[in-house]
């Protein structure tokens, strides 16, 4: 059952973001065509859209490397927010991926199954299109969509394995009759059936372990990326008084990295 293992293994690189840094959103951030909404701790709605700065719908009275700041903020976030997006897509590739191989070996090609797991992961993967990219493909954003401001953290995680889990469930009756048909055709011989899935379930983990690498490359670039747009922030507390409480992004390093 090793190759059933590994497919589930894989699940966790969905979380591949979470495990090298937590980040979370105080207050309501939203990004549409290009103009970034910031709700601030006092109410205040401070609207950036890559050139000017207006808070609570007035012009801000800004110098040129105050202006930039907030500029410069603007810019990062409408620049990482698809790569947030591009992340949380390719873990979910990924897993499906992983999951077809092995029970395709197990239970032969194009069976209902990974037909249904496919189709519950490609609901999943649309529903966080839908979250990132608007009908005209212009990249998008509302935190109010994430819980507790938490970003693809542990409730995505959840609802992923919770999708899984609950279609396996309900085919055991069919994993059981291809463990059957294993024995029968192999002669009662359970030990070479062990063998080639053990050598199958070897050959996915390694191939999926590589694939994993590199989303877990792009994830800790992206971390890097992530801690820049927080120190930007306590800069932008000190040099523009009128954005004194301006936090909204918090950075931290996860339990499982630290």
């Amino acid at each position: 059952m090793k190759a059933l293992i590994a497919a589930t293994t894989i699940l966790c690189s969905s979380a591949v973001m979470a495990q090298d840094c937590n980040m979370n959103i105080k207050g309501h951030m939203t990004l549409n065509h290009s103009n970034l909404t910031l709700k601030l701790d006092d109410n205040r709605s401070l609207l950036l859209d890559g050139h000017s700065a207006r808070l609570n719908g007035n012009a801000m009275n800004l110098d040129a490397d105050q202006l930039y700041l907030l500029n410069s903020y603007h810019q990062k976030v409408e620049t990482l927010a698809p790569k947030v997006a591009n992340l949380a897509l390719d873990a979910v590739s990924l897993a499906n991926e992983g999951i077809n191989r092995a029970f395709n070996e197990l239970l032969g090609e194009d069976n209902d199954l990974v037909a249904d797991l496919s189709a519950e992961i490609e609901n999943l993967r649309g529903k966080l299109t839908t979250e990132f990219y608007a009908q005209d493909g212009s990249i998008r954003f509302d935190s109010a969509r994430f819980e507790d401001g938490e970003f693809l953290g542990e409730d995505f995680e959840k609802e992923f394995e919770q999708r899984i889990e609950s279609l396996v469930q309900r085919s055991m009756g069919s994993l059981m009759i291809a463990l059957g048909k294993e024995m029968l055709f192999s002669g009662g011989d359970m030990k070479a059936f062990e063998a080639r899935m053990e050598s199958f379930g070897a050959q996915l983990e390694a191939d999926m372990e590589a694939k994993a690498d590199d989303i877990e490359a792009k994830a800790e670039v992206l971390c890097v990326d992530l801690r820049a747009l927080d120190r930007l922030e306590s800069e932008i507390n000190d040099e523009i008084p009128a954005l004194a409480n301006l936090d909204m992004i918090k950075v931290s390093a996860s339990s499982q990295s630290m």
